[in-house]
């Protein structure tokens, strides 16, 4: 293909799915795309959160001999585990409590056309053996019924996991993961097609203007080069929220490298250097903030783990007390230079001590006035700093936590933060 007919693909993928690249590696995705779009192969979206993926989905629905039929996206972290299958496949009348008619699920739904499974690496195992024998056969059950149903589906898979880590550690099948990924297309993260930054700030811009009726007067040349150089953690997405941010808020006005610097969060050109390096998804680093609050969370985990054996030595040490003769009274305090300090074991791992050296407690403690450390409050207070350390965004917040999504919104539930 001639540089101008790339072009004017690439004008026409802008116009109708929003797609913006002229990168070598964006080209070299996005005609992946066009090669794969006309066939009826599976097609499994890989990248970071942010970079398009379903946009990429779109897309190739729309390219193919099935547009004209529906097109179904099913977020699987979202849908609790215990309704994912249902909801996938349907459930016959009375299968489950509340179930009172025979309902489709959104494979029957999207026959003849595309399904896309997006956070598919968070799917049960029980539900991955389903959904291997429709990539198979075509073939699957309802929920509650033993009738056999057929339905002629293409199925767009997508995650920002590491699917072959996935499978080593006995969370993935391997043989779901051969068929899903007959073709890989890797969304790579913004950092990586810096170059892109201009068209998309622009193509954004546009998008905004179109919609509020705004006059906008354009971008410096040093503000676009310091949102070239900015990381973008969160991709895409991320730039797209800044964009129409200081489009809007500042009414069109001529974006500066001083009005950037305000609505990027807290960096500075001049820390920043754009990677080149192509890794994995698992490979990649969080963002201090996430890493931050990640830390924090298992740290506070980890504290009340330490807190129950604290505990359980006190409860050991006062039975001693009671039923050995000479031990050391529950209620004495020992002076400060006389202690040894009781050393915490590792989750399951025994107490050790050295031969003829006593556990002695510095502190008095009663039974009834044990330490204590809620470790509901605790999940809640970290799950509360994930929430507000990604503004709201509960798949971020998921990422945070090292829990799935589906996970996080039954503990939003659970402890009424919704």
């Amino acid at each position: 293909m001639s540089a101008t007919a790339t072009r004017q693909v690439l004008r026409q993928l802008v116009t109708r799915f929003g797609i913006v690249g002229e990168s070598p590696l964006m080209v070299q995705t996005i005609t992946r795309l066009l090669q794969v779009a006309p066939t009826d192969l599976t097609v499994l979206l890989t990248g970071e959160t942010g970079t398009g993926k379903e946009v990429f989905a779109h897309a190739v629905h729309e390219l193919s001999e099935r547009k004209r039929f529906p097109f179904v996206s099913v977020n699987c972290g979202a849908i609790p585990e215990t309704l994912l299958e249902s909801e996938l496949f349907g459930a016959q009348k009375g299968a489950y409590t509340g179930s009172v008619e025979q309902r489709k699920g959104f494979f029957e739904t999207a026959n003849k056309g595309t399904i896309f499974l997006d956070e598919i690496g968070d799917m049960p195992i029980g539900t991955q053996v389903k959904l291997l024998r429709v990539l198979e056969s075509g073939e699957f059950t309802r929920l509650g019924s033993s009738e056999m149903q057929k339905v002629d589906v293409r199925i767009i898979t997508a995650t920002n996991r590491d699917l072959i880590y996935e499978v080593r550690q006995g969370r993935f099948r391997q043989d779901l993961y051969f068929r899903l990924n007959s073709v890989n297309i890797h969304l790579p993260p913004l950092r990586q097609h810096a170059d892109d930054v201009p068209l998309l700030v622009e193509h954004f811009a546009t998008k905004v203007v179109e919609r509020s009726s705004i006059v906008f007067d354009g971008i410096d040349a040093d503000a676009t080069e310091l949102l070239a150089k900015y990381p973008w953690p969160g991709n895409v997405r991320e730039l797209r929220n800044i964009v129409e941010t200081m489009v809007t808020l500042e009414r069109g006005a001529r974006i500066t490298l001083e009005m950037a610097q305000r609505y990027l969060p807290d960096v500075e050109a001049r820390d920043l250097e754009p990677s080149t390096a192509i890794v994995r998804v698992a490979d990649i680093p969080k963002a201090s903030a996430e890493a931050d609050i990640g830390m924090m969370y298992r740290t506070l985990l980890q504290l009340s783990a330490d807190v129950m054996d604290v505990k359980n030595v006190l409860r050991h040490l006062l039975a001693m007390s009671v039923q050995q003769p000479g031990a050391v009274s529950p209620t004495a305090v020992v002076p400060h230079d006389s202690y040894t300090p009781v050393s915490i074991r590792e989750p399951h791992q025994p107490v050790v001590r050295e031969p003829h050296q006593p556990l002695v407690v510095r502190e008095s403690y009663h039974a009834g006035n044990l330490p204590t450390l809620n470790v509901a409050d605790l999940e809640r207070q970290a799950i509360v700093e994930a929430l507000r350390g990604s503004q709201g965004n509960r798949r971020e917040a998921a990422v945070l936590l090292g829990m799935s999504e589906r996970t996080l919104y039954r503990k939003i539930d659970e402890y009424g933060l919704a």
